[in-house]
């Protein structure tokens, strides 16, 4: 039983949301996408990211979802950053 419950306390606490890297194809920048609780979270996210990966980006987009984001708080990042890296 209380396994299960820190299970679940744990999966809570992670949150969901997406964050990968997209490589180059044909010619196209590489970009890196983020989520994030919040819009500024998001974006220092996204700085954070670059820099693990040793790349600068380029903020090219910030998508909010917060009728999710409302009802499924502590376990969904209602906000995801786009970013294109710049050589």
């Amino acid at each position: 039983m209380f396994r299960a419950l820190g299970l679940v306390v744990s999966l809570l606490m992670v949150g969901c949301g997406q964050q990968y890297i997209m490589p180059d194809s044909a010619g196209a920048p590489q970009k890196i996408v983020v989520s994030a609780y919040t819009n500024d979270g998001c974006i220092e996210t996204l700085h954070e990211e670059a820099a693990k990966n040793g790349v600068k980006v380029k903020l090219t987009d910030v998508k909010s979802d917060l009728g999710w984001g409302i009802f499924l708080w502590p376990i969904y990042k209602s906000y995801t950053c786009t970013g294109e890296v710049v050589k």
